[in-house]
């Protein structure tokens, strides 16, 4: 029997990595990510809340690629894994990065946008806000003790 009629396939399924399921979940997440940045350019302006949302959405995103990456290095490292599934993981994880690029273009057209004015004061909320937050989460700590 030739190699080209062999039944057998090359290398083992990995349904972790190039399965259906798997593909169409990372597909969608990326196609559904355009939705909300359309959103916040259909009044052309970009509001800091829908800033703030576009970030949250593109870390989330950003993390799953990073455990998608992390999981492949420990197959690698335990069972091993193909040359052909190294590659979707690789392409899969570039789709996922894609969506900060997304989140750069609308953080770049808010910033062209703004006044002089606007940009001092968006600065200062900026600076001031981690502050807040983390004065907030001692203050409940302490509620807590």
């Amino acid at each position: 029997m030739s190699a080209a009629l062999d039944p057998r396939p090359c290398f083992g399924a990995n349904p972790d990595v190039s399965g259906i399921g798997v593909r169409i979940a990372i597909y969608a997440q990326n196609l559904l990510s355009f939705a909300p940045a359309l959103l916040a350019l259909k009044d052309k302006k970009v509001t800091p809340t829908e800033l703030d949302a576009l970030e949250t959405q593109s870390t989330t995103i950003l993390i799953t690629a990073f455990a998608i990456l992390v999981s492949t290095i420990v197959q690698a490292r335990t069972s091993g894994i193909s040359n052909y599934h190294t590659s979707i993981v690789l392409d899969l994880s570039w789709m996922n990065n894609t969506n900060l690029f997304i989140y750069l273009l609308l953080y770049t057209y808010r910033r062209v946008n703004l006044s002089d004015d606007e940009l001092e004061e968006e600065a200062k909320d900026r600076l001031r806000y981690p502050v807040e937050r983390l004065t907030r989460w001692i203050y409940e700590a302490r509620k807590a003790i």
